[in-house]
Order: structure tokens, then sequence, then C-alpha cells
């Protein structure tokens, strides 16, 4: 085996190595999110963190975003939400767009392109079969994954911004609190 071909094993598995780790960061953020909407709507219908997960444990991604928005709009007592708002419930489907391009991809280092990792994807639209394939870099990721930590920020900023009273806690800590 040449070095030149040696080198290029090397820099694909490395690739392959950040790669595997930004994308376990991004699956993590992405449960912070759907945590964090669940501390968001259990504060707008109760005082405590737990009545949101009560309530939000059986439902969908989704649910969880139409639920915060319409509650969110009710209970600022408008006829519409503000534009930040709509602008991050935009985000927020984004957010899932993007986790279902992570968790629904067959994912493998890449020769072809050794700085990057390969995603593949197989699917039937109007009868017909295809496989698409596209590469991702590790620094992709990444970025997807401080994308989804602005989210979280976000969420819990404008929920505080909009109604002082309500205080959120950072997803994943003090389950337990009141």
């Amino acid at each position: 085996m040449e070095r030149k071909q040696i080198s290029k094993l090397v820099e694909a598995l490395h690739s392959w190595e950040d790669g595997l780790t930004h994308l376990g960061e991004c699956v993590v953020q992405f449960q912070r999110i759907e945590d964090c909407l669940s501390a968001c709507i259990g504060r707008f219908i109760g005082k405590s963190r737990i009545v949101g997960d009560i309530v939000t444990s059986e439902m969908s991604y989704r649910a969880k975003i139409s639920v915060f928005g319409a509650l969110f709009q009710h209970k600022l007592n408008t006829s519409s939400l503000p534009s930040d708002v709509t602008e991050l419930i935009g985000r927020l489907h984004w957010a899932e767009e993007q986790r279902n391009t992570l968790v629904h991809s067959l994912w493998d280092a890449s020769e072809t392109k050794p700085n990057s990792i390969s995603r593949e994807k197989k699917s039937i639209r109007k009868k017909i079969f295809s496989i698409s394939t596209e590469h991702r870099t590790p620094e992709e990721l990444e970025y997807l994954n401080r994308a989804f930590e602005g989210i979280i920020t976000d969420l819990i900023f404008l929920t505080t911004e909009h109604f002082p009273a309500i205080r959120i806690v950072y997803p994943g800590r003090q389950k337990s609190e009141a």
C-alpha cells in the first residue's frame, strides 16, 4: 500500500471518529431541545416541571411544538405570536428535520472524501426505489450541534423574556425541582 493511500485512510478514520462524536452530540442536543419544550409547557400549565414531563411524555415532538406555541399565544392573550417566537418555532421544526436526517440514515467512513463521513439514505418515492449519498464533514456536524444549542438558549430566553415570572431550568438538570 502506498504512503499516500495510507495517509488517506488514516484521514478517513479520523474524520469517521470525529464525525461519530459530533453525530452523537447532535442527537443528545436534540433530546435537550425536546426536554426544554416539555419544561416550558410544564411552566405554562403549572408550577412544577414534572407537570410538563407528565403531559408531554406521550406527545410527538411536532405536537410539543404546537402546544408550546398555542400556550405561548394564550398566555400572551394575543391573536398572534411575536415574530421572534414565530421564528423560533420555525427553527424548532428545522431541528426536527435535521434530527430525522441524522438518525434515519446510514453513516460510514468515506475513502473517496476522507475529510468527511458519508450519509446514505434509501427511499421509495412514486414507487421508485432510490439511494442518495452525501458527505458531511465533522465541522458541519459540530456547527449543527451548536445550532441546536442555540435553539435551547433561545427557547429559554424568549420564554423568560416574555414571561419574567417563569423560570426554566436548563434541560436535564434538577428534574425534581418544583
